[in-house]
């Protein structure tokens, strides 16, 4: 069952969205995207609406939200 996107977890997928394209081109029509071209929109757009996720089970918890920092990817 798919769940329907808040407004706000909409306009987070909606810019990862446009900011990968427009990395691609936007005058590529996505047929043409390579497959390494694809799966970084897909992944813009899955990371967007999992960041959104969290802040907002972040945010009905109470807890403060996530900075850029807290989500990086720090190998200690």
């Amino acid at each position: 069952m798919t769940l329907p996107l808040s407004p706000d977890a909409q306009r987070a997928c909606l810019l990862a969205l446009g900011n990968a394209a427009d990395a691609v081109g936007f005058a590529v029509p996505l047929a043409q995207y390579s497959q390494r071209q694809a799966l970084h929109v897909i992944d813009a757009v899955i990371h967007a609406y999992e960041r959104q996720q969290q802040q907002q089970s972040r945010a009905l918890r109470g807890l403060p939200p996530l900075d850029d920092f807290e989500d990086s990817e720090i190998p200690f």
